[in-house]
């Protein structure tokens, strides 16, 4: 269940950076597997909140 939750926010992420997707298409997903995440470990959760909060800024910033 881990491992899932880890790969389904890493792919996201990774949706951003290359710009197939836009935070708002992955958001609420991400946000439900943070939540799952973080009862699981939350240190992980914690690392993947920092890179999609930079991704996510990296993203609103190449907008501009």
């Amino acid at each position: 269940m881990e491992r899932t939750l880890i790969l389904n926010i890493e792919s996201a992420i990774r949706g951003i950076k290359m710009g197939t997707k836009k935070p708002e298409d992955v958001g609420t997903a991400v946000a439900t597997n943070m939540t799952k995440l973080k009862l699981l470990n939350e240190g992980m959760q914690i690392d993947l909140m920092v890179k999609y909060k930079q991704v996510v800024e990296g993203y609103k910033n190449s907008l501009k």
